[in-house]
């Protein structure tokens, strides 16, 4: 009987590890608490990663020079809490909607100032971007956005 309620404990205690970022958001007034259990864990708090509640809601893509592009959108988190802002993945395709070129960009390659969206807030950016890669630039005639948490 007590092992049985040892191995409750320790289970219980591994879930709230596990979540400790959904319940800091739930229970602000625990954040302290996780703070000093982390620290002899090695683990950090994180804002929550919601993959469908953060949605590109605009995006253009336009060439500037030859060889160098500008990348701009929006993404919109449709949480009701704050998100961690998500990793977008480019891909330039050609005329037929082939893959030419793909890139990852993480979240902190995005010049974000912060790394979480407000609840149903809006960000917008730009990126530019140079294609040196000979003969590919030619090629690049669209491309596909999609926000990922990896």
């Amino acid at each position: 009987m007590a092992l049985c309620l040892l191995l409750l404990i320790a289970l219980a205690g591994q879930v709230v590890l596990r979540e400790r970022d959904r319940i800091v958001v739930l229970q602000p007034g625990l954040k302290n608490l996780f703070l000093a259990l982390c620290q002899p864990l090695n683990c950090a708090l994180s804002p929550l990663r919601q993959k469908d509640a953060v949605v590109i809601d605009g995006a253009s893509f336009s060439k500037i020079k030859p060889d160098t592009y500008r990348l701009n959108f929006t993404l919109k988190n449709t949480a009701t809490t704050a998100l961690a802002v998500p990793a977008l993945e480019l891909t330039l395709t050609d005329s037929l909607d082939q893959p030419v070129l793909r890139r990852v960009f993480l979240a902190a390659e995005l010049a974000s100032q912060t790394e979480s969206l407000a609840a149903a807030a809006e960000w917008t950016t730009s990126l530019t971007m140079v294609v040196k890669t000979a003969g590919l630039a030619e090629r690049i005639v669209g491309y596909r956005l999609l926000a990922y948490y990896p």
